[in-house]
């Protein structure tokens, strides 16, 4: 008798598997596999000769998925760990890059605001470079279109279905409804945060130590930041709430994602400056920042990123909202999957 489509059978060999989740951090990966439905010994599929991966398997819905646990942040692991998946997974159709990542505030005029929480799901990316910031950022723009591989025609097609009115809002209803269900597991620990430590700085106001300061690096009036002042807080360093940027949907008092669609930024260092995050969305309409991207693309046709927001991408970066933005990514991705059926869309 066939297995029930929300409740997949065991898969015979890994060659079964035609679904692949990749996460960076451990984080991120935990929350993955909290979603899991059923858990898979992976001792049972083992790998190719070679292989240096480390995976976890399982189901979410009616699929069953691979979870690629990737060494450290950034591309070259990305694409060394997506090389491997590749050879020891034959057969994956598509392939999901599930985390966090930092956004750009105002996203543009088809996304609106952006606030910490909210999911980001790529239909394109950009690869980009910084060098000495010094006076500006120097970005080196490979635009997916002309030097990465597209979405695969079967990823766009979906892509297109999702960002339909109905299926948006059925999938943003979904995402809240799975974290919540998530949040509620016994072995899974997600703090939600208060909506109000979700604060956005002007871009030119560094998280630096302020005046009066011994600190020569901070106040030498370079755009330099000491590394200490990086590892403290706001509230530590005493960052002034008056250089804080107003926006309309942070004045609500609960925190529900709200589902972004479009350009990703994919770089190999972490975009720690608002002046430089915002010179990059402007030239190129990207609305995220993230590190592995760049290094999955080039080897699956299908592949999409799905990750929520921890950070604006400037100098005031916190880890406070980690946890729950790896909680928001791993349910978008359970539900993305309820729409996903290998073969065409549902």
């Amino acid at each position: 008798m066939p297995a029930h489509p929300s409740n997949p059978s065991r898969p015979r060999t890994r060659h079964d598997f035609e679904i692949a989740v990749i996460c960076a951090l451990p984080l991120e990966a935990d929350a993955v596999a909290a979603v899991f439905e059923r858990q898979w010994d992976s001792r049972t599929y083992g790998k190719a000769t070679g292989d240096t991966n480390t995976y976890s398997t399982g189901a979410i819905g009616h699929h069953n998925v691979v979870l690629v646990h990737l060494p450290n942040m950034g591309k070259v692991a990305a694409a060394t760990a997506a090389a491997f998946l590749r050879t020891s997974y034959e057969r994956i159709k598509l392939a999901l890059l599930v985390g966090i990542c930092g956004g750009v505030p105002f996203g543009n005029s088809s996304n609106g605001e952006i606030l910490l929480g909210d999911v980001v799901i790529s239909d394109g990316i950009i690869q980009y470079d910084l060098g000495r910031r010094f006076p500006h950022a120097f970005v080196r723009r490979n635009h997916v279109r002309d030097n990465l591989p597209r979405p695969g025609p079967l990823a766009r097609t979906f892509l297109a279905m999702l960002q339909a009115q109905e299926a948006r809002a059925w999938l943003q209803e979904q995402t809240l409804k799975n974290a919540n269900a998530l949040r509620q597991k016994p072995s899974y620990t997600a703090i939600q945060p208060n909506p109000a430590d979700d604060r956005l700085f002007k871009a030119k106001y560094r998280h630096k130590h302020h005046e009066p300061s011994d600190c020569l690096t901070c106040g030498s009036g370079a755009t330099d930041v000491c590394e200490a002042a990086l590892k403290l807080s706001c509230e530590e360093l005493g960052c002034d709430e008056r250089e804080s940027v107003f926006r309309a949907r942070a004045t609500t008092t609960s925190i529900t994602p709200t589902i972004h669609f479009g350009l990703v930024a994919s770089g190999d260092s972490v975009m720690k400056s608002g002046e430089d995050r915002d010179l990059v969305a402007s030239q190129e309409d990207v609305i995220a920042f993230e590190m592995e991207g760049a290094g999955v693309w080039d080897t699956f046709v299908d592949c999409l990123i799905i990750k929520s927001v921890c950070d604006y991408a400037d100098s005031h970066k916190s880890k406070k909202w980690q946890t729950h933005a790896a909680t928001t990514a791993a349910a978008a991705t359970k539900a993305i999957l309820e729409k996903w059926n290998t073969g065409k869309c549902l």
